[in-house]
């Protein structure tokens, strides 16, 4: 891994801070970034919040030849947040981007854009309105029994282009998203509404935009009070994302689209097996208020949002770098290669958990994250393989698509740790423990740190161990988002 100088590193630095300030600057509401509101910019603009990014093997019974990727957006939505309900950001780019070679650059990426439509701006109520009522052609029960019934009266449309260096292709336009789960009698049968919004691709996939079920557990509340955790294992802990819906972006792709030579690898240590993902979103740089109508935004976009692995920016990058590490691209990580190298997290876990850890530098945490795992690396799986780099740190989620996918019902939790080549670190699906897997990983207690590899190390947990809400079998994958009537 080559390490840039400290000279380099301060002018990367320098660059992504002046990148954050052109967007600040330019555009007349604070820049954020991605993943929970894990960076101080992110409080004020939650519709550009990455808040976690999945990849992997669809494992839906017959759709095994295809890579399923979501972005999810809007931290702890509040089920009853209406009478105008959370949407994506009319305003903003949302991308998912793929790296197929190694550079940290994107190769292929799928932009989203959405916009907005009123039904009828005469009614009262806003997202589900009944229409029909009051122009004398019935009730007020059911409500919404399609994605084209009137009383859906504030519509959300959206585009899917794809980009790449044969060209830019627009994929699917004016895809209708469905409406937030506002309750039993303007919503009933959700999932039905759901699946009407998913939408089938000319490539065979599928796409998908709109509420669901927040599927990322864990006892936030107690990691961020200094791991005052109130349990170290699997059970004892408090679901503190329990009953809060995200904003999901879900596309489905067949995997010879997505690889470096347009093929199905077969072999799991190929050149073409492993492709990097993340996710990011986009404002322009400037925006000009008028008298009336909507704000008018122009310029070039901006990206002040990005997420690939998982709680890498919570846990791993200073408070410092926050901002700057959301706005650059995985190709100029090396400004943070120092603080995985030797990470504070760690050290807190030793002074809170008195626990032995590894020393510096930390290159485990850098194969994980930042490099991927070479093939032989992983005791009794020689073929186990996620590696893709041009010898630098680029953090993203790798994926290995030669890997077969893991039925539902034999997945396991912990991924590889687990024994399930399947799951996190390669890639990542919507049930991965990702937080377990991580404090055993910061802990040490992995088979890539012999010495440290042992109780409690090894059995590190923040005491959740499944989320509160189903998941689904197939796609969209994540579950039905909570009723805005329940409480």
């Amino acid at each position: 891994m080559r390490i840039m100088s400290p000279r380099k590193i301060t002018a990367a630095l320098a660059l992504a801070l002046v990148a954050v300030s052109l967007v600040m600057n330019g555009v007349q509401r604070p820049a954020e970034a991605s993943s929970h509101r894990e960076a101080p910019l992110i409080v004020g603009d939650p519709l550009i919040d990455n808040t976690d990014t999945y990849a992997f093997r669809s494992y839906e019974p017959g759709r095994e030849g295809f890579v399923t990727i979501i972005a999810n957006y809007i931290p702890f939505e509040v089920p009853s947040g209406g009478p105008h309900y959370y949407k994506f950001d009319d305003t903003a780019l949302y991308e998912i981007k793929i790296d197929n070679t190694g550079d940290g650059v994107e190769d292929i990426s799928y932009q989203f854009r959405f916009t907005n439509r009123i039904v009828n701006p005469d009614i009262v109520l806003g997202a589900a309105s009944p229409n029909e009522a009051l122009t004398g052609k019935g009730g007020v029960e059911p409500l919404i029994t399609s994605l084209i019934d009137p009383d859906y009266n504030e519509v959300q449309m959206y585009s899917v282009t794809r980009v790449s260096k044969a060209g830019t292709h627009q994929l699917a336009h004016s895809v209708l998203s469905p409406p937030n789960n506002v309750g039993v009698r303007s919503t009933a049968n959700y999932e039905q509404l759901a699946q009407q919004a998913v939408s089938h691709l000319p490539n065979g996939g599928r796409v998908f935009a709109g509420q669901r079920d927040e599927g990322f557990y864990i006892d936030v509340g107690s990691i961020f009070d200094t791991l005052n955790l109130r349990s170290i294992t699997d059970k004892g802990g408090v679901d503190y994302t329990a009953g809060f819906n995200v904003h999901s972006i879900a596309i489905e792709l067949p995997i010879k689209e997505l690889t470096r030579d347009g093929k199905m690898p077969k072999d799991t240590t190929a050149d073409n097996s492993v492709i990097g993902v993340w996710a990011t979103a986009s404002r322009q740089t400037t925006q000009v208020i008028r008298s009336s109508d909507e704000p008018m935004k122009e310029g070039q976009w901006k990206q002040v949002s990005r997420l690939g692995n998982p709680l890498v920016n919570e846990v791993v990058i200073p408070l410092k770098l926050k901002n700057a590490f959301n706005t650059i691209s995985p190709k100029d990580d090396a400004v943070a290669a120092p603080f995985v190298l030797d990470p504070q997290l760690p050290k807190l876990m030793n002074a809170v958990f008195k626990i032995d850890i590894p020393p510096a530098p930390r290159n485990d945490l850098v194969a994980i994250f930042a490099t991927g795992i070479k093939a032989g690396s992983v005791p009794g799986a020689p073929h186990y393989n996620t590696f893709l780099s041009d010898g630098t740190p680029h953090e993203m989620l790798r994926l290995n698509v030669a890997i077969p996918p893991t039925p539902v019902s034999q997945q396991n939790r912990l991924g590889l740790l687990g024994g399930d080549l399947a799951g996190f670190p390669n890639g990542r699906r919507v049930g991965d423990d990702v937080t377990d897997i991580a404090l055993r990983a910061m802990a040490g207690g992995t088979p890539f740190t012999p010495s440290t590899n042992k109780a409690p190390n090894n059995t590190l947990g923040d005491g959740v161990d499944e989320n509160d809400v189903p998941y689904l079998p197939g796609f969209p994958y994540l579950g039905t988002p909570h009723p805005g009537r329940a409480r």
